[in-house]
């Protein structure tokens, strides 16, 4: 089965391309095929579309990470950095998928830099306790 963006303007189509897996997500349908990684922007309400087709050639994506407990998988490409947030089935549909097809190696440093994987949870409950003290 196919998947394209739901627009009519929109020039993403994956015929060619056999898909590896689909994602239905709150802020993105993702789909992985054996070349591309095509996400497919969706509304607040996480039911339609925009419109936004982002495209990656997976050739061409580099330093993948899985963050946790947070569920965002982030990756450069073309010098730019590539951030998306799954619900937890999802995100591990993803890596499981990633470390089978050889594209993710979990042992492997991103860059050789160490990663502090909690960094984001620290920083929102760094957030919230500043804010509580400004409210005392």
């Amino acid at each position: 089965m196919t998947y394209n963006d739901n627009t009519e303007n929109s020039e993403t189509n994956a015929v060619s391309d056999k898909n590896l897996l689909y994602i239905e997500d709150q802020f993105f349908d993702i789909e992985i095929t054996k070349n591309k990684f095509i996400a497919y922007e969706k509304k607040n309400s996480g039911t339609k579309r925009t419109g936004k087709v982002k495209e990656y050639d997976i050739d061409a994506i580099e330093n993948i990470h899985f963050e946790y407990p947070v569920t965002i998988v982030n990756f450069d490409y073309n010098g730019k950095k590539a951030v998306y947030s799954f619900n937890p089935k999802n995100y591990n549909s993803l890596k499981d998928l990633m470390i089978k097809m050889g594209w993710y190696d979990p042992e492997k440093d991103v860059k050789g830099e160490e990663y502090d994987r909690n960094a984001a949870l620290k920083e929102v409950i760094n957030n919230i306790v500043s804010f509580i003290n400004k409210l005392r």
